[in-house]
């Protein structure tokens, strides 16, 4: 035994312990029992298995709000164990559940080696390694949340080690590196909440590390640390970070959010006790270490002597302060990427990091008080084997363990299982689903290739959802018809016109996602397909915000979306006469015309267009009867067309010389990244009807190709490869360096 290393055991006690926390999810054919994970992580990871057969990214997803960026979602993971795990199993549950296994003990590991290198003690690594793993602010908050929530708790032992080492320590550099690698990962797993308490949290610890006589030469090298760190965090991340932020600025997120969205529900001091020292019975946020655990980080204070402690001590005061929503809170709110953030009580994250710390040491200091005393140092061994039992009692044992569930497929969901027989494309809503927002079961539809209007995760676009609000309120079968809805679910009967009753399914109200099993269907019988051309057009020119007001008035009351498109414009000079001439109607706004705009008008409306108001002929304003005698003529009818191949970042339909405006009813024209080409001549797409997309066919044979790939990714791929390529190189010539000394 003497020969086996002994950091291995306490590592596999580590390991063994992640196994028995997390025993639910060892069995075949479960998964945690957790909305995030059930809902939100399996369409993620079916996404990304999906996009894995075409060897490329998932920079989109058509299944739910109609389609929409994936991997600019702040939260939805790029490259991490998960990612890994689904590439090397192809099952997305193995992979997810693996994954969590492999985090909470990454989460462990990373405080046992934080505090050893500390204090070079295993026991105390070993028992801060514990309340790590085990405190309120796991139980409470990280299992019960989404898995990037944990990748990025996990990851933040490692980072404050290299920061440590890099500053302590000669090869900073390196470490400083290793450091900023970490972070990246924090990114590129979606750990935004995370990876900026992490930033606060080494961003204190170089500055409490200034306090020394040697102030110039430290701050030079805190300085020199902190730009390595952040530009290799941001440089790697930026494949993810970019697109990011481009998507942010046009969500929901592109303001600060109120000051009591970022409060939340800030803790109450008199459940500090709850809050710090035992969370048995209480089921609000908290991050208690156990009254073991406590105790130990209340003796650990008598260790102030140490500059770690002190730091510890402030991230747990600060925390506490800034979780109740007192000035500490108020002043992060003042901090940028804070103030986009919600829920303060978010901030125990800090005291469950400190905590762990300041036990480790006040381990370390009883240990060394009761040395003293020949018995105590006879039982040595005992009083570690004791603290470790009453922590695990505590934290453990009588906490409520984390619950599986039985995986359900999606032909467990009858209704569903009827619906995935129609082999045509389409859409469906879920009214089942009160809100706009929310896990609608979108889930399971993806994994038999069905797209749902609605959708979920924590950033979307305000216009898009304001526009299924309506629809749904109004339940209006032409609205849904525009946005490609062949099936409507709802848990009770509907009474529309053009909405027909399919059947009552069975039903789960059981189940964390009872609102997939409907358990009615619907049929809309206005159903349009996702692409068609329509014989009539009708460019609306002007102030955006007025022509979108416009648009979204005649989508709602005067458009039959089978036999015209609107389409948004700006000023009539922005357009030749040729691109006018394809339009049967122009209706112009405020801000659409000047002085120079006539000529063209004139020889438009001698070609046959139709202008509203008709201010050639002295007309200054429109009415409703002007609007009316846009769709008044005879319908013709459209025509479909068929789709060769549909993908998460690519759409083909086949053209054998069909001439006219191409609805596509998808949200391509409304998020920068969508390229549509014929043969590889890129062509213009334009948004249409409030919510969809036209582009003009110009008769030609061949493939329309529509592509994801926004500016913005392929920039911050380049800078990913490149910061990639320079740590390579510094880890080579680092090694190669060591290698010979």
């Amino acid at each position: 035994m003497k020969k086996i290393n002994p950091h291995i055991i306490f590592v596999t006690f580590i390991f063994i312990l992640s196994l028995f926390f997390l025993k639910s999810i060892l069995h075949k054919g479960v998964i945690f029992d957790n909305i995030h994970y059930i809902n939100d992580l399996t369409f993620q990871s079916y996404n990304v298995k999906e996009s894995l057969k075409n060897k490329e990214f998932a920079l989109w997803t058509p299944y739910f709000y109609a389609g929409h960026p994936l991997l600019a979602i702040p939260e939805y993971y790029m490259l991490d164990l998960n990612f890994l795990l689904i590439y090397l199993s192809k099952s997305i549950y193995l992979a997810m559940n693996l994954a969590a296994i492999l985090y909470f003990f990454l989460a462990g590991l990373g405080m046992y080696l934080l505090i050893n290198n500390l204090v070079n003690s295993k026991k105390a690594a070993f028992i801060s390694a514990v309340v790590y793993m085990l405190n309120g602010f796991m139980h409470s908050f990280i299992i019960s949340g989404h898995i990037n929530i944990l990748e990025g708790y996990a990851l933040i032992p490692f980072i404050f080690l290299f920061t440590h080492k890099a500053l302590k320590g000669r090869e900073w550099v390196f470490y400083s590196i290793l450091a900023g690698i970490l972070f990246a990962l924090q990114i590129l797993s979606g750990s935004m909440i995370i990876f900026f308490y992490t930033a606060f949290i080494i961003l204190a610890y170089l500055a409490f590390n200034l306090i020394s006589k040697n102030f110039a030469g430290i701050l030079m090298k805190s300085v020199f640390i902190g730009v390595i760190m952040a530009a290799i965090a941001l440089s790697l991340a930026s494949i993810k970070l970019l697109p990011v932020i481009e998507f942010t600025k046009m969500s929901s997120r592109a303001v600060n959010v109120s000051f009591n969205e970022f409060l939340g529900q800030p803790i109450e001091l008199h459940d500090i006790a709850r809050v710090a020292i035992t969370n048995i019975g209480y089921y609000g946020m908290s991050a208690a270490i156990g009254i073991t655990g406590f105790i130990l980080m209340i003796y650990g204070f008598f260790c102030c002597k140490k500059r770690i402690i002190v730091f510890s001590i402030f991230l747990v005061l600060f925390s506490l302060l800034f979780a109740s929503g007192t000035f500490a809170a108020d002043l992060m709110y003042k901090t940028p990427g804070f103030n986009r953030m919600r829920h303060a009580e978010r901030a125990l994250v800090l005291f469950a990091f400190a905590g762990p710390i300041l036990a480790a040491y006040g381990f370390i200091l009883l240990s060394d008080k009761l040395k003293k005393y020949p018995l105590c140092l006879k039982y040595e061994n005992l009083l570690f084997v004791l603290v470790v039992f009453l922590m695990l009692l505590e934290l453990l044992f009588l906490q409520k363990a984390p619950l599986s569930a039985k995986i359900i497929e999606p032909k467990d969901i009858k209704l569903l299982d009827y619906v995935s027989d129609d082999n045509s494309i389409f859409r469906t809503i879920n009214l089942a689903q009160k809100d706009i927002i929310g896990a609608a079961g979108y889930n399971y539809y993806a994994q038999e290739g069905i797209s749902e209007v609605k959708g979920g995760g924590g950033i979307w676009v305000n216009d898009y959802v304001g526009f299924v609000a309506i629809a749904q309120q109004a339940l209006n079968a032409k609205i849904f018809s525009i946005l490609n809805v062949k099936y409507i679910v709802s848990e009770g009967k509907l009474e529309a016109s053009n909405i027909t009753l399919v059947g009552k399914f069975d039903e789960c109200k059981e189940c964390a996602m009872r609102n997939a099993f409907g358990p009615y269907l619907y049929r809309n019988e206005l159903f349009l397909p996702r692409y068609f051309i329509v014989p009539k057009s009708i460019l609306v020119l002007g102030d955006s915000n007025m022509v979108k007001q416009l648009i979204n008035g005649m989508v709602f009351q005067n458009l039959e979306p089978e036999d015209a498109v609107l389409v948004e414009g700006t000023k009539i000079n922005d357009y030749g006469i040729d691109f006018l001439k394809k339009f049967s109607a122009i209706i112009l706004l405020k801000d659409s015309i000047d002085q120079n705009s006539l000529n063209k008008l004139k020889e438009y409306a001698a070609s046959g267009g139709k202008i509203v108001p008709d201010i050639l002929n002295g007309q200054n304003s429109i009415s409703n009867g002007d609007i009316s005698a846009l769709f008044n003529s005879t319908k013709q009818g459209y025509t479909e067309i068929d789709i060769k191949e549909y993908s998460n970042n690519k759409v083909a339909l086949g053209l054998n010389g069909e001439k006219g405006w191409l609805v596509a009813s998808e949200r391509f024209a409304h998020f920068p990244g969508w390229r549509a080409s014929i043969n590889g001549n890129e062509l213009k797409m334009f948004k249409a009807d409030s919510a969809i997309s036209a582009l003009y066919l110009d008769g030609l044979k061949g493939e329309l190709v529509f592509e994801y790939s926004p500016y913005s990714y392929k920039k911050g791929k380049y800078i990913s490869i490149l910061a990639l390529l320079i740590i390579i190189i510094y880890t080579g010539h680092f090694i190669y360096s060591r290698t010979t000394k």
